[in-house]
């Protein structure tokens, strides 16, 4: 790891939701769920370099404000910033309500 950069881990929660996501999107079209999988992956990785370019999430309850999240296409990923690791939270569709934690 290049000094200064943070590792960035997949919560369970991240990884199913990423899953479940796909599976509803390959029912219509494998490709596209595949290209989605994969630009939100490579969105994440590049979290190391800049985590904190993207803005706090405003629907995180009770955000200490390291907790942020970015969009692909209709597809919020919401992760936090901690000293040493970006952790991704959850992938939410942009339809659904905001989860509250």
């Amino acid at each position: 790891m290049v000094k200064g950069k943070k590792r960035v881990v997949w919560s369970p929660k991240a990884i199913d939701s990423l899953k479940w996501h796909y599976k509803y999107i390959a029912k219509d079209s494998v490709s596209a769920a595949k290209k989605v999988k994969q630009e939100i992956i490579n969105a994440s990785k590049e979290l190391n370099q800049c985590p904190e370019r993207f803005a706090v999430d405003e629907y995180y309850p009770s955000n200490p404000g390291n907790i942020r999240r970015f969009f692909r296409w209709s597809y919020r990923v919401i992760y936090e910033v901690n000293e040493n690791t970006i952790d991704i939270l959850n992938v939410v569709h942009t339809s659904q309500e905001p989860i509250q934690k």
